[in-house]
């Protein structure tokens, strides 16, 4: 392949694996293979999926006519398996083990260990980049809850979020090591993140700031409290009533923000507020993370799905413009990010990190 390096990217969601292959950095073939009710019914946990998301990728492989050992790396989503800084890891055997046996199930934990036996069978080396747990070891002062016995977790949306922040300092002509952005990324879950110097310096977490289409966001301690122990819900129930039938969904029956906005346009008076509602705490939360580097910041950049949507965009940029410049970079880049996060360890730029097991 001369100085070509062929890189297969492998991210799974919740319902779907995103696969694709890239040339150097250039995407050659991207698909989204949607797995039915059916097969994940059959799953009783996330790992239970591990041979049919590892059969989709290798059915993938043979679709495309490339065998595992045409590829010089395999970049994988990685998961929620401890305090990890941004950028890469190598996969090894510590971190396969911590994938598996994670203590927060998510789709993203099964591509690491995918991609370890496919690179292992053919001698080449796999990668994660940017996992969802990848925000470093933040500084003491930002973990403090008021609650001893409670750290805030930081886990949010690290990988489609630096990835518009390293664009966007391209873009701006700047070092991305010396900018300051605030990236609010809105998808299923809405979190906004403070990106400081090339790390993420502080975030709202989708738990502790707006609600969404589908999640509570933070909600006021006592009521929770008293509704935890009124004995209508189970554990997992109240689980569920944060994230996946909270936000927009508990509201109107609905985490489809385009359906929220036919509502508002049929005169939906309750749907106008709730729309509005979202929008301003997303506002108050980037006015929030802009006062921990007292006002200075070079860019607010809105990101994720709902960004394709100008009407609620357009919300949020009237309360926060007079804080910084905004930026709209709709949808995801996550399969790109991956991608050029290996070409860049494979090309000498950046180093991979290596899995410290203590670090659970």
């Amino acid at each position: 392949m001369d100085n070509c390096k062929r890189i297969l990217v492998i991210n799974p969601g919740s319902t779907s694996t995103k696969i694709a292959l890239y040339e150097n950095e250039k995407e050659i073939d991207t698909r989204t293979l949607h797995h039915s009710a059916e097969e994940l019914a059959k799953c009783e946990e996330i790992n239970d999926q591990l041979e049919l998301r590892r059969n989709t990728v290798l059915d993938y492989l043979e679709l495309m006519e490339k065998p595992v050992d045409s590829l010089s790396a395999i970049a994988a989503r990685g998961g929620v398996i401890g305090k990890l800084n941004c950028g890469a890891y190598l996969i090894d055997e510590p971190l396969v083990k911590a994938s598996i046996n994670s203590p927060a199930p998510h789709a993203a934990n099964i591509a690491p260990v995918i991609a370890y036996e496919l690179a292992k069978n053919a001698g080449i080396k796999a990668y994660i980049y940017d996992a969802v747990c990848g925000c470093g070891n933040p500084q003491e002062i930002f973990t403090i809850t008021g609650m001893p016995e409670i750290e805030k977790p930081f886990l949010t949306h690290v990988l489609n979020s630096r990835a518009v922040a390293i664009q966007q300092a391209k873009k701006d002509g700047k070092e991305f090591a010396k900018t300051t952005y605030i990236v609010a990324h809105f998808g299923g879950g809405i979190t906004v993140n403070l990106i400081h110097k090339g790390e993420i310096l502080d975030i709202i977490g989708d738990d502790e700031g707006a609600f969404s289409p589908e999640r509570s966001g933070g909600l006021p301690c006592r009521p929770l409290v008293k509704l935890c122990y009124s004995g209508k819900y189970s554990e997992k129930e109240i689980q569920k009533k944060m994230k996946g039938q909270g936000g927009m969904k508990a509201y109107l029956g609905t985490n489809d923000l385009k359906e929220v906005e036919d509502m508002i346009l049929k005169g939906n008076k309750k749907a106008e507020t709730y729309y509005q509602a979202m929008a301003m705490q997303v506002a108050k939360d980037i006015g929030a993370l802009s006062t921990v580097t007292e006002g200075i910041v070079d860019k607010i950049i809105l990101t994720g799905g709902l960004a394709f949507s100008e009407k609620f965009t357009d919300l949020i940029i009237k309360r926060t413009r007079f804080i910084a410049p905004v930026s709209v970079i709709p949808g995801t880049c996550e399969m790109q990010a991956l991608a050029s996060g290996v070409y860049r360890v494979l090309n000498g730029e950046e180093r991979a990190n290596k899995f410290n097991p203590g670090s659970m």
